[in-house]
């Protein structure tokens, strides 16, 4: 079976397909990345699914309106479990006002029941359509199976004639554009605060935005940019075992948090969480965080969604954001 990664970069109308006859390379650690050259696939966590890398034995660019795309009116069955949810919730919410944690990020996922395999590539044109300023993509492998994504989250970045890589801060969940509650103040500085402490460790030049406000899709989040230079970029590697996952994701504190996600969340997120994109592919990273995405299989999809935690997350308010969240790839399957 053909592996295959197709993405469009945020703001650009050109779709860049890498394509390989044989398995992609897992890597047992993010620090072996710092010499690969492909199309990276990565999930929420090393010890369940793992690290791929497609090495490109053809690379295809095209413009994205020359994909092909038909329009289908199909009529969704969604299935979830409103339950496990609260349950869920119940369980991450003791352990953060008995000061076990500071923030923990809580995933569902829903089932839509249809045939969408053969359909993916038409997902993928809808995607770029429906959300031009948010890198979609989509990844097939015989070992992760077939994903698609349109996600506004920067793990980590460079042009190649730019002199500094870029990633940011982006926390915090809204319909409207303020006021902001200071729940979604604390939580997006909670992200801020953890990239900046990561990013000392490797750079001596690093410049900081003010929080300001992004749009992805019909949602608003608070947003930092940061903008800097690395002492060795043979480190990449490492740099990202230490910023993934961020809290924006994850949790305060991240092991801890990470392992009580893995052991309390109802369901597994797989590659929801992770990230993925283009390494060193001519002389450019994208590597983007793995939200608003859904697992394709054969007779249905599989659409994940989360949101931050913190004492005084409402579970009615949390469970809301989760299905505005959800409406972002249920509105291409619709």
């Amino acid at each position: 079976m053909t592996s295959f990664a197709i993405y469009r970069l945020p703001d650009t109308d050109t779709c860049v397909k890498i394509c390989s006859d044989s398995m992609p390379i897992r890597l047992s650690s993010y620090a072996e990345l710092k010499d690969k050259r492909g199309f990276v696939f990565a999930p929420f966590c090393l010890d369940n699914d793992s690290l791929l890398v497609i090495c490109p034995d053809k690379i295809e660019v095209t413009k994205c309106d020359e994909i092909e795309y038909a329009d289908e009116e199909t009529d969704l069955n969604v299935s979830y479990d409103r339950e496990a949810y609260r349950k869920d919730f119940e369980c991450f919410h003791a352990k953060l006002l008995d000061g076990s944690f500071d923030k923990l990020v809580l995933s569902r996922n829903i089932s839509v029941n249809a045939d969408f395999e053969k359909r993916s590539m038409a997902l993928f044109r809808k995607a770029c359509r429906m959300y031009p300023h948010q890198f979609v993509a989509l990844v097939s492998t015989p070992e992760s199976g077939t994903w698609l994504m349109s996600t506004p989250e920067v793990l980590i970045e460079k042009d190649s004639e730019l002199s500094k890589w870029h990633t940011m801060a982006l926390a915090g969940t809204m319909k409207t554009p303020g006021p902001w509650s200071d729940k979604n103040q604390k939580e997006q500085k909670y992200v801020a605060d953890y990239i900046r402490k990561c990013l000392e460790m490797f750079s001596n030049d690093i410049e900081v935005s003010d929080p300001h406000v992004t749009t992805a899709a019909n949602l608003f989040h608070l947003r930092t940019d940061f903008y800097f230079s690395m002492r060795d970029e043979k480190l990449l590697g490492k740099m990202i075992d230490e910023l993934h996952p961020t809290p924006a994701v994850c949790g305060i504190p991240k092991e801890a948090a990470r392992s009580f996600i893995l052991s309390n969340e109802h369901s597994k997120r797989h590659y929801y969480s992770g990230f993925c994109g283009p390494l060193n592919y001519s002389g450019t990273t994208h590597l983007y965080v793995s939200l608003r995405c859904m697992q394709i299989e054969r007779s249905r999809c599989r659409l994940y969604a989360g949101g931050g935690l913190l004492p005084d997350s409402d579970e009615a308010h949390e469970w809301l954001e989760t299905e505005y969240k959800l409406n972002t790839m249920l509105d291409v399957l619709r």
